[in-house]
């Protein structure tokens, strides 16, 4: 049996991943974590453009031997990619080369288009698609939508192009984003970057809730002042379960600021690894609110292989 392909990359600032979506809604993806070093908070452009380089050929692979496990063979109608990590002029980073350059071969090599999208898109996409498969589905054509990870904190207005998303941004996070806060503490506390998955865990364990005053300003909110009182809490000798509350409280509690410069009669859409967070979901469960399963919302091309496969048609 064969099956008809549009393939997926993206290659973002700590996860290489990539897609195969059948033109029956079939998904098969593989991902995988940069190598950030016990200890550390990240690594520069020039090292995850390396590490990216050097894994997305057996994460490919890895992602197509999952397609091969159910079909005998594959035709490719569409590749895309992630080249940059918004659709603003002026947005790029070095380690989205990585990924255009091996889409690029990989279309020339099977004789199929070209299609190139901003992270965020496959993000939107990744999460619309989660959260139809999770039975709640988001179809209005214009929504509101977070992008919340290590390296964005933005909550936009979305508009649907036919494959594609007009974004205007409502706010944003002004000086460091809610993904780099849960890892900034979370290594502080010992534990791996990225750290949300072993934080969120101690968090749920604890019981002791803080007061959280949002710094808000006409363009945005100040996130970076919830380090310095998690800092605060470690010298006072709270406990490691406590202070992983403390972030999540902070997290939602800025979720929450953000909404407050949105109209309210627009559904919300979540995405990126921020959004996987059980904690965040409980305090946002009203049916305006949707979310994907985890897999859908941390940093994959599954997004990306959706939009190559609408543009396609």
């Amino acid at each position: 049996m064969k099956a008809r392909v549009c393939i997926g990359i993206d290659t973002s600032n700590y996860t290489t991943s990539a897609a195969a979506v059948t033109t029956v809604g079939e998904v098969f993806c593989a991902r995988r974590l940069l190598p950030v070093a016990q200890g550390e908070r990240g690594m520069r452009q020039s090292e995850v453009l390396f590490h990216h380089t050097k894994a997305l050929g057996d994460v490919l692979c890895e992602c197509l031997s999952h397609l091969k496990e159910v079909y005998d063979s594959f035709e490719v109608q569409a590749v895309g990619v992630s080249e940059t990590p918004r659709r603003v002029e002026g947005s790029y980073m070095p380690c989205f080369l990585a990924g255009v350059s091996a889409a690029r071969a990989a279309a020339c090599v099977s004789d199929a288009p070209l299609f190139c999208y901003s992270h965020q898109e496959g993000h939107i996409a990744a999460a619309l698609y989660g959260a139809e498969m999770a039975g709640h589905p988001l179809q209005a054509e214009e929504f509101l939508a977070f992008h919340l990870s290590g390296g964005t904190t933005e909550l936009v207005r979305v508009l649907r192009d036919g494959a594609r998303f007009q974004t205007s941004l409502v706010t944003e996070a002004l000086d460091l984003t809610l993904g780099q806060l849960i890892d900034r503490c979370g290594v502080k506390l010992g534990l791996a970057f990225p750290a949300g998955a072993r934080l969120e865990p101690l968090a749920l364990t604890a019981s002791k809730h803080h007061k959280i005053n949002v710094v808000k300003k006409t363009e945005g909110i100040n996130v970076s002042g919830f380090e310095n009182q998690f800092d605060r809490l470690r010298n006072s000798g709270e406990s490691a379960e406590t202070q992983a509350l403390f972030v999540f409280d902070a997290v939602i509690a800025s979720v929450r600021a953000m909404l407050s410069y949105a109209p309210e009669d627009l559904p919300v859409l979540f995405s990126g690894g921020v959004a996987s967070s059980v904690l965040l979901r409980r305090a946002f469960q009203e049916s305006r609110f949707h979310f994907a399963p985890p897999a859908y919302c941390t940093d994959n091309a599954i997004g990306i292989a959706l939009c190559a496969g609408k543009e396609r048609v």
